[in-house]
């Protein structure tokens, strides 16, 4: 764009100076001024490609020191043993939630029992392994003579199930009660 923004110019100057004298004179000022021109041009190309050569090494040291870093980098997280066999520290992840007050989906067992059960949805943690996960029941009422609150059954990579025993709990009771399942999960996602 700069060899033709010049070389534009370079004709305009030529017709400038074709009205002022011989055909001889014109023709020199105007060789004269290509060269010119021209080693202005290599001038601008030899810099630019200089300043480009500085920010290619630039990049390039950029990137061995990130990948140095990375490589440095150690998981907090690890699993020292599992459901499955171990994989890489770097695939471990740890990842925690609660199934919700009053939003927790307590099923009655059976008619004839006090227990109840949830399933607590777990796939937005992405594992590719059945994670182990700790539980505690959150609760704002009649909490003290719940029994079963770390016992789960169930496990996939996705979900796991909670089974609570309580006399007078039934499904509904425990959603108004504000039972609700808190966990922490740790598996492998890579």
């Amino acid at each position: 764009m700069v060899f033709l923004k010049l070389m534009v110019f370079s004709v305009v100057i030529m017709l400038a100076s074709s009205k002022k004298g011989g055909k001889k004179g014109r023709f020199r000022s105007l060789t004269a001024l290509v060269e010119q021109q021209t080693k202005r041009i290599s001038e601008i190309t030899n810099r630019q490609t200089v300043i480009e050569e500085k920010l290619v090494k630039e990049i390039e040291a950029l990137k061995e020191t990130f990948a140095e870093e990375l490589k440095a980098r150690k998981n907090d997280v690890m699993v020292v043993s599992g459901e499955e066999d171990l994989r890489e520290e770097r695939c471990a992840k740890v990842c925690a939630g609660t199934s919700g007050r009053g939003a927790t989906n307590w099923v009655d067992y059976s008619l004839n029992s006090n227990g109840l059960y949830a399933d607590v949805d777990i796939s937005k943690c992405g594992f590719l392994t059945i994670p182990t996960v700790t539980t505690s029941l959150e609760f704002t009422s009649s909490h003290w003579s719940r029994i079963g609150a770390s016992e789960i059954t169930r496990v996939t990579t996705g979900s796991f199930r909670i089974f609570l025993a309580h006399p007078p709990a039934r499904g509904g009771a425990a959603n108004e009660w504000g039972w609700n399942v808190e966990w922490i999960a740790v598996g492998y996602t890579c």
